[in-house]
């Protein structure tokens, strides 16, 4: 009996050696993460939340997929000696600081080719690297393969009449550069009467159209349809005359309305007594019907029903002839 006794104690301190060991590891494994390791987790999840929906929402684009994708990847700290005292200070007593410095770096990249975009078919604006848009300009001639379209180079020179004309600085438009006095030829003026007299062999009065060669012989605002449509434009039309007994050269003159409504002439020249029609519709120009292609949105009429101002300005933009109704 003594010896079956301490048989059967000795089982017993085996049983409990092997259950304390099974709950030593249970409890080692329990507590291999420290809260603070779990709070820093949960914060790192927080914070790339946040800064990804705030990347999206800098994203302006009308097209998202226009923007390239994010990514976001997880970096060692810089200086891997000092990991785990960088890790320490994540979680100090003063909560107070809102910023806080993660260790496991998060690298956000949200990219999109930086530069000048056409948004519309007269206007573009630079978009930066993070897809948002910025400055915007206007292109007077339109907006093609995101670039103002040019019609001349700029600083070149050209002559118009007897004044001196130079292409602006985006190579949209002539505007007046100078008055020659003895004339202009070949992109220049000429310095001297006696150059003049060498190209012209008897001296003729300059002939100024002015406003009292212009008047309208019939302004018909009304086209009698739902004038916002492309399919009733032409029935609107204003019809010109040359009250002069000299032709009048038209190229590069603006019809404007008191909308801003814009047309200009292309190469075009009013014969003596000569009458043309200017419609708001699409067709093709002739001597003396001309078509002004209405682009405007969402109505593409041009002049008011209940009442509008018709202007007619030169090539350097000075005030020709206006007339208005009601």
């Amino acid at each position: 009996m003594v010896k079956f006794a301490a048989n059967q104690r000795k089982k017993y301190k085996r049983c409990a050696c092997f259950y304390l060991l099974i709950f030593l590891i249970l409890l080692v494994t329990g507590c291999s993460k420290s809260p603070n390791e779990i709070s820093n987790e949960q914060e790192i999840q927080s914070i790339t939340a946040s800064v990804i929906e705030d990347a999206r929402e800098n994203c302006r684009l009308s097209n998202e997929s226009d923007c390239s994708p994010i990514e976001i990847r997880k970096g060692k700290p810089e200086n891997e000696e000092h990991a785990d005292d960088f890790a320490g200070d994540v979680n100090t007593e003063d909560k107070s600081e809102k910023n806080i410095t993660i260790p496991k770096l998060l690298n956000l990249t949200l990219a999109c080719e930086a530069g000048w975009k056409c948004i519309s078919k007269f206007e573009m604006a630079y978009r930066n690297s993070n897809c948002s848009f910025g400055e915007a300009e206007r292109c007077k001639a339109g907006c093609q393969n995101d670039a103002c379209i040019k019609t001349c180079t700029p600083g070149n020179l050209s002559c118009r009449k007897d004044a001196l004309q130079i292409c602006d600085d985006n190579g949209e438009g002539w505007k007046f550069y100078m008055n020659c006095a003895y004339g202009c030829e070949n992109s220049s003026c000429m310095n001297s009467a006696l150059q003049l007299n060498q190209t012209q062999n008897t001296t003729q009065p300059q002939n100024i159209c002015n406003s009292t060669c212009f008047s309208i012989t019939n302004f018909h605002y009304d086209a009698e349809g739902n004038e916002c449509q492309a399919a009733f434009l032409n029935g609107e039309y204003v019809t010109f005359r040359n009250n002069c007994d000299y032709a009048c050269d038209l190229t590069e003159w603006i019809i404007s309305d008191d909308k801003d409504h814009t047309y200009v002439f292309p190469s075009f020249t009013i014969g003596v007594q000569e009458e043309f029609s200017l419609y708001s519709g699409s067709g093709t120009d002739s001597s003396s019907e001309l078509y002004w292609n209405s682009p405007f949105y969402p109505c593409k009429a041009i002049w008011n029903n209940d009442g509008d101002t018709l202007y007619l300005k030169n090539q350097n933009g000075e005030l020709i002839f206006s007339q208005n109704y009601t």
